[in-house]
């Protein structure tokens, strides 16, 4: 029986399938945020856990020392490549702003705008929790949303202020308690502006 165990202990890379659809479901949320993802999320993340935390006990009592490595190393090595693919700038948000660039600038062009003055424009990038958008895409020609909070110009906390009451697209870099902005930017004068742990659960 032992003889049986060691023959059947070795490094597999099949454990990398595993993790597939995990993989799958944190690119198809980004990339196809209008279908809901929420049920399909738990289901695929419980089915992982379980797999994974399954494989390792069992692996662990029969003594296939090698199996169990060879899982936490796949799992080490697929985080590891969507880190590499992160420091390239492909993330899921790039490959979905790549192929919606020109209608958010044909959107964007279409704003009358008095002679001298800036687009400044919003996107609902992301709002499943109820209706609370908490990531945003924004056009800022004046690029000023990068300057630290506080920086920006009076000039264009006029145009935030009158985006937000003529057209709803409202920009708050100032967060309330227990939040975290983060502007990161994703093209030329696009920005994605994240409002991390949002007051979107009751």
């Amino acid at each position: 029986m032992s003889e049986q165990i060691k023959r059947s202990d070795k490094f597999t890379w099949t454990y990398a399938l595993w993790l597939l659809p995990l993989l799958a479901q944190y690119w198809l949320d980004r990339l196809a945020p209008q279908w809901d993802w929420w049920i399909a999320s738990l289901i695929i993340l419980a089915a992982t856990l379980i797999a994974i935390a399954g494989s390792i006990c069992i692996n662990l009592a029969l003594r296939r020392w090698r199996r169990a490595l060879s899982l936490l190393t796949v799992s080490l090595l697929l985080l590891a490549l969507l880190r590499i693919l992160a420091v390239a700038g492909i993330t899921p948000d790039s490959v979905r702003f790549a192929w919606t660039k020109q209608a958010y600038l044909a959107e964007v062009k279409r704003t009358d705008l008095p002679a001298g003055e800036q687009h400044f424009r919003t996107f609902v990038w992301d709002d499943r929790f109820r209706d609370k958008t908490y990531s945003t895409l924004v056009y800022d020609e004046s690029d000023e949303i990068a300057l630290p909070n506080g920086e920006q110009s009076t000039a264009w906390q006029q145009r935030v202020q009158k985006s937000c009451s003529e057209r709803k697209e409202c920009v708050d870099l100032d967060p309330d308690p227990g939040e975290f902005i983060i502007v990161r930017k994703i093209g030329e004068h696009f920005y994605i502006l994240d409002d991390s742990l949002p007051n979107a659960f009751p």
